[in-house]
Parts: structure tokens; sequence; C-alpha cells
């Protein structure tokens, strides 16, 4: 019998709520210590996920130090208690956070990367990248950030069809899920493009994250540059389990 997973607009994604489930499932004693958990088969077949889903969610897990992956063996737990961490976030602070979040791409284009950009991914200056640009907002509100993102080499082929289900699911798809990042935020002011597409002044403060996503391998799949207006956002850190 398939547990129920909230499919609703606005939902926590499939991978988190299944997150949230194990998570429970740990700390009520049903999977304990060296117990193995379900195979990604299992899960499809018990939540009625897709494998994506049940694997980045188990990844989640092993990220928190619940769980190990061990070939021949499958995910073993290893302990019921998450490891205390600090986290940070930008979030709006318009009111709206009861609305899901909407994304819209505007073009995906090859480009060649500046000069950091290429040599983050280890290219020359003459390799060019696929450029993903798309701006966020929330329902009925102008967008009030801008994302540039980079992506790596061995995605070929691409398209703004390609990105319907979205883009992480899209990188799943290829094997270049992300399973760690690297956040660097400041403070600047908008560029041209910037002005253009958010349609603010020259002299509008900014709050702008730079993300180098990889994947399990260690390898940069992409290189993000969110560019938030700074009046409508927050960076928030968190301390806890």
């Amino acid at each position: 019998m398939k547990e129920e997973l909230d499919y609703s607009r606005g939902a926590k994604p499939l991978y988190a709520q299944l997150y949230d489930i194990l998570l429970g499932k740990l700390k009520t004693g049903e999977y304990k210590k060296n117990d193995v958990l379900p195979t990604e088969a299992e899960f499809e077949e018990i939540f009625g996920v897709s494998r994506i889903t049940a694997r980045r969610a188990l990844a989640e897990l092993a990220a928190k130090g619940l769980v190990k992956r061990q070939a021949g063996i499958g995910t073993m737990v290893i302990s019921a208690l998450e490891k205390q961490e600090v986290k940070a976030r930008v979030q709006l602070v318009d009111g709206q956070q009861q609305h899901p979040i909407e994304r819209k791409n505007l073009r995906l284009e090859q480009r060649l990367p500046p000069p950091d950009v290429a040599k983050a991914f280890g290219l020359d200056d003459k390799t060019p990248l696929f450029l993903l640009t798309r701006t966020i907002y929330r329902q009925n509100t102008q967008p009030a950030q801008v994302n540039y993102i980079w992506l790596t080499s061995r995605l070929h082929n691409l398209s703004l069809a390609s990105l319907s289900e979205g883009l992480y699911n899209m990188l799943e798809k290829y094997g270049e899920n992300i399973e760690s990042f690297q956040d660097v935020i400041t403070a600047e002011l908008p560029t041209q493009e910037d002005c253009r597409i958010l349609n603010i002044c020259s002299a509008e403060p900014m709050l702008v994250k730079t993300r180098k996503g990889y994947n399990a391998r260690a390898e940069l799949v992409e290189f993000g540059i969110a560019r938030h207006i700074a009046s409508s956002y927050q960076y928030v850190v968190e301390n806890s389990r």
C-alpha cells in the first residue's frame, strides 16, 4: 500500500516530504541503527515516487549523517539524530511566504564564460558553456531576483524544453545531481542587465549569492549567481539539528 504524499501546488518537493517521513521513522525507532533501508525500487513501490526522488531523499539523510550507502549492502542506518549544523538562507520579507515561488526561464544560450567561471570549471576562456537566465518571484508580484546559472560542459544538446520539469530534475537525469555546494554572499550594485530584467535603477542595492554546486564525484556542475533586490530579502542564519 502506497503512503500518501502531498502533490498540491505549493507543497514541499516530493524528496523533502519523503525525507521528513524517513526522518520520523528514525526518530520513532521504526528504523534502528544498523537497519538496512528499503531500496530505491522499493521506495518507488511504497510511496509512488521516482527512483530519482528516492535517491535524493536518501542523499539528504546521508548528508545529515543518519545513513551511509554501501555497495552490495544498501543504505544502512548509522544514527537517529541529525548532526547539529548552521543553516543559512535568503528569504523574501514581503509577507508573501505563503505563496509558492515561481521560476521563469528567460533564455538558455551557449556563451563564453567570464574568467572566474572558466577557472572554476577548469576550462580555458575559449570553451563555451550553457548559461541559464531566469527570474524568481511569488504570485502576483514583479520578479525580485534574477539568476545567471553557468552549467558544466558535460551537458550537451540542452534547450529550454529540457528544463520543463525543473533545472535540478534535468541535472539528475544526466547524472549530475547536486550533492554539495558552497555559497558566497556579497552586497553589490546591479548590472545593466539586472536593471533591464528586474526593472530597477542602477542605484538599487543588491544581495548577491554566488553558488558552486558539485556532484557526488566532487565535480563542479553549476556556477550560479543569484542577484536579489536587497530591500525584498533578508539573510537568515540558524543553528539547529
